[in-house]
């Protein structure tokens, strides 16, 4: 199969719809505006052209966060699979992340998708850690143990706090300030100390979806405070809320003690960029 690897077009947006659902994920098709204010920009399309007319066979979207390219979806259409498809979509971020001077780059892949976690240690990526997606009903949040809840401050996270709570949640440096630039998203942590000043949780929560990735803390028995934190944010009709755990087994342990049911494992792997001067 001949195709060709090309930017994205506002015109894609039907077939983004078709091939996202491919991903077999819980998370809603994002809507065209979406797609094309947020997405768009870093979405690569793979495509074949017959008689004329061109079809999409795939497309790869990526986030650049600052020296890092986060590949966020990267979809073969069923009838385009095994002909090089998301190889050549693979290599075509490598290059844009270079360009953008990125030196390393890092995905999520289902663990029993094996051909793709052999396309992506071909690639350099390996295994970092596993993530747990989980769900648990607000009702079951709002009942859980609150003796330490008093313990902590939640609040907005600011600019200003980026780069600190960062660094102590190992989140990706820049990934705060491009989930509030992408807008929908609200970003709350939690803090402790005299001053307030110790970073022990953070999240990113979409009510639309509605959903809290990352989400991270400081010791298990604070998850539920976080949730809470947010749930003045959540839409009223929403009675539960996704949460993923990264690379914090503990914590996921702690949420389906409280109530949480295990959604999907997600293996986390980061590497090198191909081609990078680092």
């Amino acid at each position: 199969m001949g195709f060709r690897v090309r930017q994205a077009a506002p015109h894609d947006y039907g077939a983004f719809v078709r091939l996202f659902p491919e991903l077999e994920v819980e998370e809603p098709v994002a809507s065209e505006a979406k797609f094309v204010e947020a997405l768009m920009p870093t979405t690569l399309i793979a495509a074949t052209t017959e008689d004329g007319v061109e079809r999409v066979v795939g497309y790869a979207y990526f986030e650049i966060l600052k020296e890092l390219a986060y590949v966020r979806n990267v979809v073969t259409a069923p009838e385009a699979r095994r002909t090089g498809v998301g190889r050549a979509l693979m290599r075509a971020v490598a290059e844009r992340a270079r360009d953008a001077q990125c030196a390393a780059w890092c995905l999520n892949v289902k663990p029993a998708n094996a051909s793709a976690i052999a396309l992506y240690e071909s690639l350099g990526l390996a295994r970092a850690h596993t993530s747990q997606a989980l769900r648990i009903g607000w009702a079951t949040v709002e009942a859980g143990d609150r003796s330490h809840d008093g313990r902590v401050r939640a609040r907005s996270i600011e600019p200003a706090d980026d780069a600190s709570v960062e660094a102590a949640m190992s989140l990706p440096s820049g990934q705060l300030a491009a989930a509030r630039a992408s807008g929908g998203r609200v970003l709350v942590g939690l803090f402790e100390g005299d001053g307030g000043e110790r970073v022990v949780g953070a999240t990113l929560f979409d009510p639309s979806f509605p959903g809290a990735y990352p989400f991270r803390v400081a010791r298990p028995e604070l998850a539920l405070v976080l949730l809470r934190a947010i749930r003045s944010s959540a839409r009223p009709e929403d009675l539960l809320v996704n949460v993923v755990s990264e690379g914090q087994g503990e914590v996921a342990d702690a949420l389906r003690a409280a109530g949480a049911t295990l959604v999907l494992d997600i293996v986390h792997m980061k590497g090198p960029l191909p081609g990078s001067a680092n």
